[in-house]
């Protein structure tokens, strides 16, 4: 690389650190205020930093964070492993000891007086997950996710010792799962009612919770398997006067918070299947509920980057469905991720609003739901037919199978990092050929290039006759012109599989790599310039990318501007990848390093001479 080439490069890796020094995101930092004592959503006139040492609103009294345990926090009753209910002493209780108001009805239409009452929580586990169940409002409070070794026997790996809770602390009661929700005052406002548990003695990873007035009684069984993260879930309302007529309610399916709190953007998706799959749109920063006409419904969750929360409406057949008025987005700010950066941690929930029970005394109407809440692994969301909330793309099945690719090679090797060299090796012997192919067509097109010069300028104000000539010359030489990119079309498909398979690998979560690597889903940052994180892959990337660049075009002549534009475009990809998550950047950087050193056995192995016409216009290039 000569010394223009070097100043060139120095100046553009300048150019980048004062822009990220001087322009970084996010607003200059100020004073901050005090914290306000209670939560509230975000107004006009700005919000104020939640203090983290604040009490979470509706929390039910607890105020430590998602996925640790308190001597205050552990359950009365037990549905452990074995499904046996098994009762504890009153100091090791759960119960927040808070006094909650519930909504009891004397009528369908209206409300008594709100009566106390102590909350319970009672665990359903399983070797995946535990799912912990609430008296108040007979939701689930949280699902804690297991610590496991990924496997087709295992649940997902979630490296270190924090295990990841399902959510957050400060959500309230009307945005956990299965909550059941109306108007304000309304007989079926029993988010904060209190279920009472009529689980028979005996029952196996089985909890029933009921809720009974004057008017009805609407129960929920939960049930869990032995295995996976789904939830079965009876809903059945029953008559107790002699004509019973219920107002549209909702059904929860859940609300998650971000994974990366410090880069929330875009982290939410709700995908719902309601005979069609589509998007619905996520209300955020919205102080109104964003809503979606609907008729009927097969499933609907609600996603972050790495989870997904999933009510399933289609019975144990798996082929039903209900029928629905509307599906509801939500969003509820909860506190700032940074106040000084003014980041905003919100929490995105969706519900489904249904109609109304009309019963007579006697008769009851159920609901058969499954509610999954676990990780986005493909090879556990296809069989359950969730599958879609990877993306619609029809590579889904590639990056499935790519995973698996990268599961068992971490089977052998527990790094995902050296996993994910190892896979890009494979890949690239792969895809050898048709590399082999692009690059021996790239070497073909530079040999004729000068030609082709010659015939541009000969024939540059008749180009139909320019056309003809070319053709010929291709013919002459046996060149094809589409050679270098047809095999490059061939390799996408597996390209951008295995790139969007990386970047959305919950595998990836938490896992460590080597030295400052230790979180291969987030970009790799081994040191800071002021505020501004220095990454050293998607450099190397760029370093190896030139180098290729300079071997490719030796000896060719190439035209300014497309020689202005061959030198920007590594810089063009340094601001693509340059936060791109390490794990995904690790890919990148290999298969561009596998890549140069294709070309150099390529460019080793042709020792094709030049055709006669190109030396000699090289010779008179010189002369010039």
């Amino acid at each position: 690389m000569d010394k223009r080439h070097l100043i060139f490069w120095a100046i553009c890796l300048a150019m980048l650190l004062v822009w990220g020094v001087l322009f970084r995101p996010g607003t200059k930092p100020k004073q901050e205020k005090p914290a306000p004592t209670e939560q509230t959503e975000p107004s006009d006139q700005g919000e104020q930093p939640a203090s983290a040492e604040s009490t979470p609103a509706e929390t039910g009294g607890q105020t430590e964070q998602p996925g640790t345990t308190t001597e205050e926090t552990k359950t009365p009753e037990t549905i452990g492993p074995t499904g046996e209910t098994e009762p504890t002493q009153p100091s090791e209780t759960t119960a927040t000891g808070e006094t909650t108001e519930a909504g009891g009805t004397t009528e369908a239409g209206g409300t008594a007086e709100p009566a106390a009452f102590e909350e319970q929580t009672f665990e359903l586990a399983n070797p995946f997950a535990t799912f912990q169940i609430s008296t108040k409002g007979g939701v689930v409070r949280q699902v804690t996710m297991e610590t496991k070794v990924t496997s087709p026997d295992h649940g997902i790996v979630i490296h270190g010792d924090e295990k990841y809770t399902f959510c957050d602390a400060e959500l309230p009661q009307r945005m956990l799962p299965l909550a059941v929700t109306a108007a304000k005052g309304s007989a079926l406002d029993l988010s904060e009612a209190e279920f009472k548990n009529v689980t028979p003695e005996g029952a196996k990873r089985k909890l029933i919770l009921r809720y009974e007035n004057e008017a009805f009684a609407l129960t929920k069984e939960f049930e869990l398997p032995e295995d996976g993260y789904r939830l079965n879930v009876k809903l059945t309302f029953q008559a107790k006067a002699e004509k019973v007529d219920l107002p549209e309610y909702q059904l929860q399916v859940g609300a998650v918070t971000p994974v990366d709190a410090m880069h929330p953007r875009g982290e939410t998706v709700i995908t719902v299947n309601t005979g069609a799959y589509h998007k619905l749109k996520v209300a955020t920063e919205k102080k109104t509920p964003i809503d979606e006409s609907a008729q009927t419904l097969r499933w609907a969750a609600v996603t972050n980057k790495y989870f997904a929360a999933v009510l399933d409406a289609r019975g144990p057949k798996q082929d039903g469905e209900i029928g629905v008025q509307k599906l509801i987005s939500e969003t509820l700010f909860l506190r700032y991720a940074d106040a000084k950066r003014k980041l905003k941690l919100f929490g995105d929930g969706l519900s489904v609003a249904l109609p109304g029970p009309k019963l007579t005394k006697g008769q009851d109407q159920t609901l058969e739901l499954a509610l999954y809440v676990g990780p986005k692994e493909y090879s556990r969301l296809r069989p359950l037919g969730y599958s879609k909330i990877m993306g619609t793309t029809f590579l889904a099945p590639i990056s499935g199978a790519l995973m698996a690719v990268l599961n068992f090679i971490y089977g052998f090797m527990p790094n995902y990092g050296m996993a994910i060299i190892i896979l890009t090796a494979l890949v690239k012997v792969l895809l050898f050929p048709l590399d082999r192919r692009s690059f021996k067509s790239m070497k073909e097109m530079q040999r004729i290039q000068p030609l082709l010069k010659q015939l541009q300028e000969k024939h540059k104000d008749d180009r139909q006759k320019l056309q003809v000539e070319q053709m010929k010359l291709f013919r002459e030489h046996k060149v094809n012109p589409l050679g270098g990119c047809v095999p490059l079309l061939l390799q996408f498909p597996v390209l951008y599989a295995m790139f969007t398979m990386l970047r959305n690998a919950v595998e990836l979560w938490r896992a460590p790599f080597v030295g400052y690597m230790t979180d291969l889903s987030l970009p790799d940052t081994p040191f800071r310039i002021g505020s501004f994180q220095v990454h050293i892959l998607p450099i190397l990337m760029v370093v190896f990318t030139v180098l290729s660049q300079r071997i490719r075009g030796a000896g060719q002549t190439v035209d300014p501007q497309q020689k202005m534009m061959s030198q920007m475009m590594p810089i063009f990809f340094l601001f693509i990848f340059y936060t791109f998550p390490s794990g995904l950047n690790l890919y990148w950087l290999f298969s561009t390093v596998f890549g140069f050193g294709v070309q150099l056995l390529v460019q080793r192995g042709d020792n094709k001479p030049q055709p006669q016409e190109v030396r000699v216009t090289h010779e008179r290039a010189r002369k010039r």
